[in-house]
């Protein structure tokens, strides 16, 4: 939706992320049209937020990427399906990291959960960030070895400098 160069994005997604601000996310509210008109929404069978660590959610206290994905079904009436992914690996924080660490990082560190294997299903994921996209492809890669074919949602980007 967003450029993460933009400082007022990129205070916007820091406060949802780390201050606890998540009512910010309702801007999305503001974008419901052309929330509705993207095609990746159109035969979504539901929606997956970014699973965290169950330790990095109880530190925090809430998964951004959850409240996101529940702002979302509320505009694309697409429910959410909080436990179909999860990440049953603690990883380090991916601020940082280059591609190849980032993608090393969490290698292997999401599961499909035993009541979503093996259902045919399509999904968008759904999280803050896309920087080098190394978190949605794990996801992605992780669900489609269990036939579950992806696309994904961010807030926001980085811009890709060749």
């Amino acid at each position: 939706m967003f450029n993460y160069e933009e400082e007022q994005i990129k205070k916007l997604i820091e406060f949802i992320k780390f201050y606890d601000y998540t009512q910010l996310v309702k801007i999305l509210f503001e974008f419901s049209k052309e929330i509705k008109s993207l095609s990746i929404f159109s035969n979504a069978d539901f929606l997956i937020p970014v699973p965290m660590y169950k330790k990095d959610i109880r530190k925090r206290g809430y998964n951004q990427s959850a409240i996101i994905a529940k702002t979302l079904s509320k505009i694309t009436k697409i429910p959410v399906h909080y436990d179909c992914l999860n990440k049953t690996k603690q990883t380090k924080k991916q601020v940082g990291l280059n591609y190849e660490k980032r993608t090393k990082n969490l290698s292997k560190a999401f599961e499909v959960n035993k009541k979503c294997l093996n259902k045919k299903y399509s999904v968008v994921l759904v999280d803050d960030v896309f920087t080098t996209g190394s978190t949605l492809n794990e996801c992605a890669k992780t669900l489609l070895k269990n036939g579950i074919e992806s696309n994904f949602f961010t807030l926001a980007t980085t811009p890709f400098k060749a």
